[in-house]
């Protein structure tokens, strides 16, 4: 597979293994984990070239464990192989992702969009987006002037992802265009 036309998305990080027999518990930063199924392959690199295959996984069905999968991949068969893959990042490739419905986009598919007010004033640039419990933020670099205050730190800007602050997103133009400021400003 070449590296250009590899696209992948980050989905998860392992973390410690769990058991004896190569089980590793990984922390996900998927917004769909139902779509990681037995016989999976997915990456431990952004250029897709360590594949691994899911060979079983087990959801847990615990409030503490939401996030979490535990996951046995092919030809990792000990605790002792397992460990050495702590805070590896796991890939999909993008062609294995599942389809989004109109208005939902990737996380990643918004980072280094500019973000304008309705009156098509330039804000800044989205460099990251937070996932919190009620909803992700997005977290705006400020690089106008006109937004630049003593209230906000180190010139960022964080955007309730919601319909009351968001009024198009056009990942085609890298635009975000904003129905309001939020209110702290």
């Amino acid at each position: 597979m070449s590296e250009i036309d590899v696209d992948a998305r980050l989905i998860g990080i392992i973390g410690k293994p769990h058991g004896v027999k190569g089980e590793v518990i990984v922390t996900l930063l998927t917004d769909y984990p139902n779509t990681i199924k037995r016989g999976n392959i997915l990456f431990f690199d952004e250029k897709c070239t360590r594949k691994a295959e899911v060979e079983n996984i087990k959801r847990l069905k615990t409030k503490k464990a939401a996030g979490f999968l535990i996951i046995k991949f092919k030809g990792i068969d000990n605790k002792n192989n397992a460990e050495s893959f702590k805070g590896i990042n796991v890939y999909r490739d993008i062609r294995n992702s599942p389809l989004l419905k109109e208005n939902q986009y990737w996380s990643d598919d918004l980072i280094d969009c500019s973000v304008y007010t309705k009156e098509c004033i330039f804000i800044g640039k989205i460099k990251d987006v937070e996932k919190l419990v009620a909803n992700d933020n997005l977290v705006v670099e400020i690089e106008s002037k006109h937004y630049i205050s003593g209230n906000i730190k180190n010139n960022i800007l964080y955007i309730p992802a919601t319909g009351d602050y968001i009024e198009n997103i056009d990942l085609k133009c890298r635009k975000v265009i904003l129905k309001k400021i939020p209110e702290y400003i």
